[in-house]
């Protein structure tokens, strides 16, 4: 099986940065816990505090799937558009070497 790697960029409106922040915090143990994932981490964007950057990695698809439909992450994906300013931007990456 190969890895999926998942950059995710998030936009918050603005005043929500701690909203983001908390939701995250609420979820990392919830997530890392779930077979097959392999790293779960926020970053912030040093020039825009409104900019967040999420790093996913799972073991494989089918963990990224599973992940997709567990109850933390679908109560998440409902309560998000109260801070977000628009939905997250997924892009799947690969390493090039």
């Amino acid at each position: 099986m190969e890895e999926v790697n998942l950059l995710i960029q998030i936009e918050v409106m603005p005043g929500k940065r701690a909203e983001q922040i908390a939701a995250y915090t609420r979820l990392k143990p919830l997530v890392l816990a779930e077979p097959g994932c392999l790293q779960y981490q926020l970053l912030s964007d040093e020039h825009d505090e409104n900019r967040f950057f999420l790093i996913e990695k799972w073991a494989s698809q089918a963990a990224l799937d599973a992940h997709d439909n567990t109850e933390h992450m679908l109560a998440a994906d409902a309560h998000n558009p109260r801070f977000r300013a628009d939905p997250a931007r997924v892009t799947r990456i690969s390493p090039v070497l």
